[in-house]
């Protein structure tokens, strides 16, 4: 199969870049997200989310950095 776009991560910026880019019926988008189905119950509750922040089952862990202005 042929792809016109690739896009990679199904973030909220992901989501709405490939929903941009397959308005256009003639234009094929592959959707690609890290990590298998998951239909555990913790994922579907809003108030559980807080539950699953540092766990590495349901999430990759990154740590950012705040960097102040110089």
């Amino acid at each position: 199969m042929k792809f016109d776009y690739i896009v990679v991560g199904a973030g909220s910026a992901g989501c709405v870049l490939a929903e941009r880019l397959s308005s256009d019926v003639r234009t094929n988008v592959l959707l690609i997200e890290a990590g298998t189905d998951n239909n555990a119950l913790s994922l579907k509750i809003p108030a559980a989310v807080l539950s699953i922040l540092n766990s590495t089952k349901h999430n990759w862990v990154y740590l950012g950095e705040n960097r102040s202005p110089s």
